[in-house]
């Protein structure tokens, strides 16, 4: 990668010299071209300009879920800075104390209204929506960004008790976006769904490809209670869907009656297990000409690693895995390993190690927490997922669970040890254990507690509840609360997660979501 700030960035600069007339993001009904998006996006970067010190300290970005958000966040990568989301409607403080660990000194706003951050500068861009000219190859100088700076930290549930923030270098999103653009069938003719909220990194796998791709990138506030609807209206062809929502959509789908829109051609999912019978609805709506990708990555190695087409056109036929679907082989620039696999386990069974270009740098502040994860062999350098996998016949893997207390909730990551740490600081908590509860079609996460003596089940859960939603990440609250007598333990005494769960699901005090 050569030393500029905007290398991967590139592609959607030369479409907004060439055409910046071309509709670059639909936000809610208002066009913005390419030319004004691009102006946003120059504004933003001069802005936030890089100092001479090193390494610089991440910019906070006010994230609302709009076409301000993608600009202030292109605008900070083609400064060569990296950028911190910071959720309006999350915890403020949490909020204060992501700033805090990071240093973040200055953030921009892409909102009037609402949280604003306390930090030393707030950098209000005009955001002009009248049409404007492309702005010249001058306007970005070289800005000397190294393959290895920072691009943007975002935080994950931590087994401590403290979020872990994850450093994703600059290389990462250039290794990755141009084989995802590929992957998903992006072009100049596609209209991709902005889905995601900019607090994840799923969002740059809508924004990157799309806006290097000289694609249409469709917000609309509508897409989650009326996804089909939007779909239509707005023409879209690519949909990148937690796997926990299209599940939700196949069984909304089959008992309306209702079908994909026409233009729709590619959906991708991922985040969660991929249930054999949600892809036989699936296939049950007419979506022959639709193409289901299943997708797998951590955050810690930037976007998506691993794909596999489930149906639709070209589809392969999928391996013979015991029921469980595939969740692909590696993409190009991705290398892998499975440890723990043959005699070892027995069943073919071992963790999986991924390398390659995309690999984050690190945890920000925790280098004991970062040589666990990441390590180096064979001249390599490899991140430990902590996910179990088997290899199936033709070499796609199989995911087979957890070799710690992590499970994903509707596409977060979730860390059960925090989650217990946050409910057992609470009053009136004696010891608690947190499992995922499988619906119908979604994952949720519940909390059994034990209330101390003389404490009301009910009041504990509502003061658990209440503090939980003003402290904590909204995908660490509990959606089920259930106080009970006593936790199941193994023969040697340690608290049984899964089993609290199973003895105790019925029960739904202190259920309130």
């Amino acid at each position: 990668m050569q030393s500029s700030g905007i290398h991967f960035l590139e592609p959607f600069f030369e479409t907004a010299r060439t055409d910046p007339a071309r509709p670059a993001v639909v936000d809610n009904g208002l066009v913005v071209g390419y030319g004004t998006l691009a102006a946003w996006v120059s504004e933003v970067a001069a802005a936030v300009a890089p100092r001479t010190e090193r390494p610089q300290p991440p910019v906070g970005v006010v994230v609302h879920h709009s076409a301000r958000d993608v600009a202030a966040l292109m605008g900070v990568l083609a400064a060569g800075r990296a950028y911190v989301p910071l959720e309006a409607g999350h915890p403020e403080a949490r909020l204060k104390t992501v700033l805090t660990r990071l240093g973040v000194r200055e953030a921009v706003a892409t909102a009037d209204t609402g949280w604003q951050p306390a930090v030393a500068r707030v950098i209000r861009p005009r955001w002009t929506t009248a049409p404007a000219a492309p702005p010249a190859a001058a306007a970005l100088p070289d800005r000397g960004v190294r393959p290895e700076d920072p691009a943007y930290v975002l935080f994950t549930s931590g087994s401590t008790g403290e979020p872990k923030g994850v450093v994703v270098p600059h290389r990462a999103l250039a290794a990755v976006v141009p084989p995802l653009r590929t992957l998903y069938g992006i072009g100049p003719d596609a209209t991709v769904l902005h889905f995601h909220g900019a607090g994840g990194d799923t969002s740059l796998e809508e924004i990157l490809p799309a806006l290097t791709g000289g694609a249409t990138l469709v917000v609309d506030d509508a897409a989650r209670e009326g996804f089909a609807q939007v779909a239509e209206e707005q023409e879209v062809t690519v949909a990148v869907l937690p796997t926990g929502f299209w599940h939700s959509l196949a069984g909304d789908l089959l008992r309306q009656g209702a079908g994909l829109p026409p233009s729709l051609r590619t959906v991708v999912i991922g985040g969660e297990a991929v249930r054999a019978d949600m892809l036989e609805r699936w296939r049950r709506l007419g979506t022959d000409g639709v193409r289901l990708l299943n997708t797998y990555g951590s955050t810690e190695t930037a976007l998506v690693t691993h794909a596999v087409q489930l149906a639709g056109p070209g589809a392969p036929e999928l391996p013979e895995t015991g029921g469980d679907l595939p969740i692909g082989l590696p993409l190009p620039h991705v290398g892998q390993r499975v440890e723990g696999t043959g005699e070892a386990t027995g069943d073919g069974t071992g963790e999986l190690y991924v390398s390659g270009p995309g690999l984050a740098l690190g945890y920000h502040g925790a280098p004991e927490a970062t040589a666990a994860r990441f390590t180096e062999d064979g001249g390599r350098r490899w991140y430990r997922t902590g996910d179990l996998v088997s290899v199936a016949p033709g070499g796609a893997l199989v995911f087979r669970g957890r070799s710690d207390h992590q499970v994903k909730i509707r596409g977060h990551r979730v860390d059960l040890v925090e989650v217990e740490g946050l409910v057992g600081s609470c009053a009136g908590v004696l010891e608690v254990a947190a499992a995922r509860v499988d619906r119908a079609e979604h994952s949720t996460l519940a909390a059994f507690f034990v209330p101390l003596t003389g404490h009301d089940p009910g009041e504990v859960a509502a003061g658990v509840r209440a503090r939980l939603e003003a402290t904590a990440a909204p995908q660490l609250v509990p959606s089920l609360l259930v106080p009970v007598a006593e936790l199941a333990r193994t023969h040697t005494g340690k608290v049984d997660r899964n089993a609290t769960r199973d003895r105790y699901l019925a029960t739904t005090i202190g259920a309130g979501r």
